[in-house]
């Protein structure tokens, strides 16, 4: 202000007023044919004139004043002349235009500015190039793209991608290395590169995808100054957004994992550790990608976690850290530190108000009056915003803790019976509330639901300790009004498939609901009382009702930390599904099923009771079951399912893959090795399928087979002790996975089984749980595809002529491009294989076999037969981001293996190839055409036709293009027919 009195102040705004006006009038032009004014003067003297008039306007004013009449009005009229004054690029006059731009919009609200954020991004993205003003044009870019509107993010991209501004924004960071910009500039391109990125994932893949600026940023991660530091961790942080961006900066990330717990630290400026944190947390967006970072820094990384939660000055770092402290969800040696730091010491400080240590703990006499003191501090509703991670976090490592675990320590073993001791309480009001859980208190919420699961979670830890005082705690909470509440339960849960709906009334009190009967299911007298009150029936047709309405459910979860702007901006991302993630609902119905089933068995002649007088309640039980087991469920759900069918002689899991391998094992033909039997009977078998799945079962010193061994069937004579149908249930489960079995058999499977060392099978024949977290077993063929296993080999495919330079095999000195197979594998997924290898042909005699397809073909091919699963092209940014000749070889692999499977006749295998060339074409309409005539070379018409019906949306472009010159008429006439019908159907 030019002056402290109200007067004199006005009158020297007005005075500034005019002269701006004076200067701005220099340069408008009233276009006859618009109705609004347009400022243009190319004359830099004037132009150095009117900037300096904005400035000293705006010098009157702060963002307290920003809503005085005068700049109200002036700031459409300044805004169309710094636009042409930027985008005019002069060098004398654009920095200081730009540096007027960066005091506007630190004076006005940036709603006044919508209007000519376009424009204003066209100017500067064009002028951060240029050296000598790209300071403060990044500076102003930055602080527009930052305001965007979501609705103008399209438009904007289109602008920036036109101006090419990430390229120059890169290239000018990689200028930094040669030591002739300042760290402030640098922190500024830095700066506005992370906004660009944050906001448009496109952008991503320029940045991670050029190893200069990752050299660049490795070296600046280690270098001391904080402020550099902190530049690079926000770019890191931006470029984690992007799944490919993420492995990529772990496959090298020693470097800037140390810089990122280093700035974590205590001693680090709070915007450095919040950007810490989030760097972590978006590395951590996958499973795969966590565990890759806890291998590199698991040790640092937690003891910076625990110290933050335990001794966090503010509340926000306190936040972050717990945020990151979910990792817990996934099992990993981090765990082991996370005991160590004594983890639980840290949670109680969060519920705890003035919590010092677990000395406050010691002394108390009684469970009783344990529980008396956690109601009094649950009563205080002490960090209410971070009770739901507290509750999450315990309860994912009691899931994930060994079965024997001595890593808690005994202070820290007197704060965590504590916390079982408060998750209980919480868990106890929230099924006492029932109806009156209230849904739209997202905090108390999820409470109720965190604490139901951390309970849950405890009571089927596998540390006996831990499983035991949360059902001992639970039992005595619980106390005389135990069955009442369970009563309360069941009622509930029986009237939602009784009812005839198809949604949840209230899918936070059926979670709880769900819980409680898992829960109260565990402790004996309750289970009985479940039972007589006909919970099994209910629990059963309450999953049924859950398979018939799943589309309806939503989801679960009712966390209070939902995901920033930023986390729902993320690319590429393939994560796996958390075991309660999907299906959650589904999967506690099954635990508490799982419970009772467990004491129907333990029960003396229940499972007589089971077996016979309710045989309609098995038969649904075993149909709704395997349903389940072998749907597109989540993992968690699978498991339990399976658990469940154990005790009724049901046992692994069936798949496609296994059912081809099943139909090798009776079909003796396929065979090279038989197993005699001291009763005289005998079982044809594999060497390669045993060598993958049942080592122990090859005869020792199993060496490299010669050319004539190849084709002889070996005879392995068994010991008399050998039980056979113990054995040949064995040898069932090693082809197919799954297996049938009566209980006379039980016992002798099951020491089989130990010897062999077939593990999930033996933990299914002794009942164990399924661990928190198993993912679903699978049949590791491409094991036989090792150099350990690959003598086994006797088979060797080659694809069509290839232009390839260069071949190493990892398993043979040939030179030429091949692949090694195995005759049974090719027989069990192709009746054509089968009975080529079969005929005495002179083909079937040849241990080399010409496949009609390229050499990327034949490895997707490979790749089939033997995971069951048709590899994917790149996808994200990675596919977007590739050429069109490039995208059309991948394209072509899958067109060549459609062909060929109408050939060998792989039904399956054809569909998986159409899925995905469609959904290539989907996402690269351009590939249409190339398509189509690849297609129709190969008379492929359905693909054809598919084709036509992707081009279609852009025929008229194709024709003015001239690309459909190339096709022939009737091919172009099938697009212009497509074309026609998709405009017709309002396209």
């Amino acid at each position: 202000m030019a002056s402290s009195k109200g007067g004199n102040t006005t009158a020297h705004m007005n005075t500034l007023h005019q002269r701006l006006y004076h200067a701005l009038n220099l340069g408008f032009r009233r276009v006859s044919d618009e109705k609004e004014k347009k400022w243009e003067c190319t004359d830099i003297e004037i132009q150095r004139h009117v900037v300096r008039s904005i400035s000293a306007f705006l010098d009157c004013f702060s963002r307290a004043t920003a809503n005085h009449r005068l700049i109200k009005d002036s700031i459409s009229d300044i805004a169309r002349a710094l636009v042409f004054i930027l985008g005019y690029r002069n060098r004398a006059v654009v920095g200081l235009a730009a540096n007027v731009l960066i005091k506007l919009l630190r004076i006005v609200p940036p709603s006044l500015l919508q209007s000519y954020s376009l424009d204003l991004v066209e100017s500067l993205s064009s002028s951060v190039q240029q050296m000598e003003a790209s300071l403060p044009c990044a500076v102003a870019l930055n602080a527009v793209l930052v305001n965007v509107r979501e609705t103008k993010e399209k438009e904007v991209w289109k602008v920036l991608e036109e101006g090419k501004a990430v390229v120059s924004v890169v290239a000018n960071l990689q200028s930094f290395s040669e030591g002739n910009v300042s760290v402030e500039w640098f922190q500024e391109m830095a700066s506005l590169l992370s906004s660009v990125m944050l906001k448009w994932p496109q952008s991503r893949f320029s940045v991670w995808n050029d190893p200069d600026l990752m050299g660049l940023l490795e070296s600046v991660s280690q270098k001391p100054d904080m402020d550099l530091r902190f530049a690079a961790l926000k770019l890191y942080s931006s470029l984690a957004l992007c799944g490919h961006g993420a492995n990529e900066l772990l496959d090298n990330g020693k470097a800037m994992l140390d810089m990122m717990i280093s700035c974590m630290d205590k001693s680090s400026p709070p915007n450095a550790r919040i950007e810490g944190f989030k760097l972590a947390q978006r590395l951590a967006t996958g499973n795969r990608e966590c565990l890759k970072m806890i291998n590199i820094c698991s040790e640092p990384l937690v003891k910076v976690i625990v110290w933050t939660i335990r001794s966090g000055k503010l509340e926000n770092d306190r936040i972050e850290a717990c945020k990151l402290a979910l990792i817990t969800r996934w099992e990993g040696k981090h765990h082991i530190y996370f005991w160590k730091y004594r983890i639980s010491e840290a949670l109680l400080s969060l519920v705890v108000e003035n919590f010092c240590s677990e000395s406050s703990l010691d002394g108390y006499a009684s469970l009783e009056e344990e529980i008396s003191v956690a109601e009094k501090i649950l009563g205080t509703n002490f960090l209410p915003s971070l009770r739901s991670y507290v509750w999450d976090i315990i309860g994912f490592l009691a899931a994930h803790c060994e079965e024997e675990s001595d890593s808690t320590s005994r202070g820290d073993e007197l704060c965590l019976n504590f916390l079982v001791t408060c998750a209980c309480l919480t868990f106890s009001r929230s099924v006492h509330k029932g109806y009156q859980i209230c849904q739209t208190d997202t905090i108390s919420a999820s409470q109720s639901e965190s604490a139901s699961r951390a309970v849950l979670m405890m009571i089927y830890s596998p540390s006996k300790y831990i499983s035991s005082r949360a059902r001992d705690t639970l039992s005595f909470i619980i106390g005389e009004d135990g069955e009442q509440n369970l009563y309360s339960l069941v009622n509930f849960l029986s009237y939602i498939p009784s009812s005839g709906g198809y949604v949840l009334p209230n899918i936070l009190q059926t979670t709880v609901c769900l819980v409680g009967l898992a829960c109260y299911s565990s402790i004996p007298q309750y289970a009985s009382f479940t039972l007589r009150n006909q919970g099994l029936e209910i629990l059963l047709s309450f999953c049924s009702w859950y398979q018939r309405n799943r589309e309806n459910i939503g989801p679960s979860s009712f966390a209070p930390y939902p995901q920033s702007s930023a986390e729902k901006r993320i690319c590429c991302w393939e994560c796996t599904e958390d075991w309660d993630n999907k299906d959650a609902i589904l999967l506690y119905a099954l635990l508490a099923l799982a419970e009772l089933v467990n004491h129907s068995f333990s029960e003396q002649n229940h499972a007589e009771e089971v077996l016979n007088k309710r045989e309609s309640v098995k038969d649904r039980l075993c149909t709704t079951l395997q349903e389940i087991r072998d749907g597109t469920y989540g993992s968690g759900p699978r498991w339990y399912a399976a658990y469940i069918l154990s005790y009724l002689g049901y046992y692994g899991f069936q798949d496609k893959l296994g059912k081809r391998l099943m139909g090798a094992y009776e079909d003796e033909e396929c065979s090279d090795m038989r197993l005699l039997f001291a009763n005289g009977n005998s079982a044809s078998v594999n060497k390669v399928v045993l060598a993958v799945r049942c080592p122990t079962l090859l005869p020792p010193k199993e060496g490299v087979p010669t050319e004539k061994s190849q084709r002889t069937v070996q005879e392995i004579r068994m010991s008399a002790n050998v039980d056979t149908l113990a054995l040949v249930k064995l040898l069932e489960y090693a082809y197919s996975g799954y297996v049938e079995v009566e209980s006379t058999t039980l016992k002798k499977l099951k020491t089989l089984a130990r010897h062999c060392k077939t593990k999930i099978l033996l933990q299914m024949l002794c009942r164990g749980r399924p661990k928190w977290g198993s993912s679903i077993p699978r049949i590791d063929l491409p094991l036989a595809l090792t150099p350990k296993l690959i003598h086994f080999s006797d088979v060797i495919l080659l694809p069509k002529e290839t232009n390839m330079t260069s071949f190493n095999c990892r398993l043979c000195s040939s030179t030429s491009p091949h692949a090694h197979s195995h005759r049974v594998i090719l027989s069990s997924g192709c009746e054509y294989l089968r009975a080529l290898f079969r005929s005495g042909m002179q083909e079937s005699h040849l241990d080399r076999l010409n496949v009609p397809v390229s050499w990327l073909g034949l490895t997707k091919l490979v790749s089939w037969f033997y995971c069951d699963e048709l590899l994917k092209p790149p996808s994200g940014c990675r596919w977007s981001n590739m050429d069109t000749d490039t995208k059309l070889q991948e394209l072509q692999a899958y067109v060549e293996i459609y062909s060929l499977t109408e050939w060998w006749i792989m039904e399956d295998l054809q569909n998986d190839c159409a899925k995905v060339i469609l959904s290539c074409l989907e996402s690269a309409r351009e590939l249409s055409i190339k398509t189509i005539e690849l297609a129709a070379s190969f008379s492929m018409w359905k693909l054809v036709e598919a084709a036509a019906e992707h081009a279609a949306p852009i025929y008229h472009q194709l024709r003015d293009s001239g690309e459909l010159d190339e096709l022939d008429d009737e091919l172009v006439n099938l697009i212009r027919t497509a074309a026609v019908q998709f405009s017709q159907q309002g396209g």
